[in-house]
């Protein structure tokens, strides 16, 4: 009987915390699935060994109420082991999460480092040193002023598992965030990007784009106002606004207005 009424509670247990899971997930109705696990998992569950064996022992055994230990012994053990049963499965619940987010992770640092996100209007950018050392030949064989080459048309930026063509004139600068470059269009969008800002600078248009430092690179139309800070520096006001301030250093500083009156 008592492995019949284990099995049969594990197994409710089960079921209940997996329509809960569907239904009134942890992350959206927390205090509300607080409850409803309390009550399904925990209350119902109890007041089931309870009647099963009170059904078993009195009603089927014949056996006196009095003479029935089960009642004051082992039925709040039986509740403990019902409420750790259902720690169990929220515990395990949090570790799936947990895990998928890690997964999740790990494949968007995948695609980041190993997708080529960037394109010109004809050909993808070479990202393997054969393919560069082949580019490089191609170029000094076949275009007799690199200079005047053709620049970055599209980017290819990154959002969750969607990668997104971008043509260059939609974006208002290019910084740095921890290991990623990222981008960010007129339109205040955030995308992620598989090149650094030494890369992008070589690709992108000097006449529309600037190198300010080594965070950021802007688009001239970004530049909303700039003002002269101390030692000869310059802080960019852009548009639209960035949580970090954005210097221009004292050396940079002619560089940066001489790209202004081009």
């Amino acid at each position: 009987a008592g492995f019949i009424l284990t099995f049969i509670v594990t197994s409710l247990i089960n079921l209940v915390t997996a329509y809960l899971d569907i239904y009134y997930p942890w992350h959206q109705y927390m205090a509300t699935r607080i409850v409803y696990q309390l009550i399904a998992g925990v209350l119902i569950m109890s007041m089931l060994v309870l009647a099963y064996m009170y059904t078993y022992l009195i009603v089927v055994m014949g056996y006196r109420k009095e003479d029935v230990t089960f009642f004051h012994a082992e039925f709040p053990i039986s509740v403990i082991f019902i409420i750790f049963w259902n720690i169990l499965y929220v515990g395990l619940f949090f570790y799936r999460v947990s895990k998928n987010q890690k997964k999740e992770l790990t494949s968007l640092q995948e695609k980041l480092f190993t997708l080529q996100n960037v394109t010109t209007g004809n050909e993808m950018l070479p990202t393997t040193k054969d393919e560069l050392s082949e580019e490089n030949n191609e170029e000094e064989e076949t275009d007799p002023n690199p200079a005047q080459s053709e620049k970055i048309k599209i980017l290819i930026a990154v959002s969750g598992n969607k990668n997104i063509p971008l043509p260059v004139e939609k974006i208002a600068y290019f910084f740095k965030n921890g290991n990623y470059t990222t981008l960010k269009t007129f339109q205040s969008e955030t995308y992620l990007l598989n090149h650094s800002l030494d890369e992008l600078a070589k690709l992108l248009e000097e006449d529309v784009f600037f190198r300010a430092n080594r965070q950021f690179i802007i688009n001239l139309k970004a530049c909303d106002f700039f003002t002269n800070e101390e030692n000869g520096k310059l802080a960019l006001h852009l548009i639209p606004g960035h949580s970090e301030e954005v210097i221009v250093s004292q050396k940079r500083a002619p560089a940066f207005k001489d790209w202004l009156n081009r």
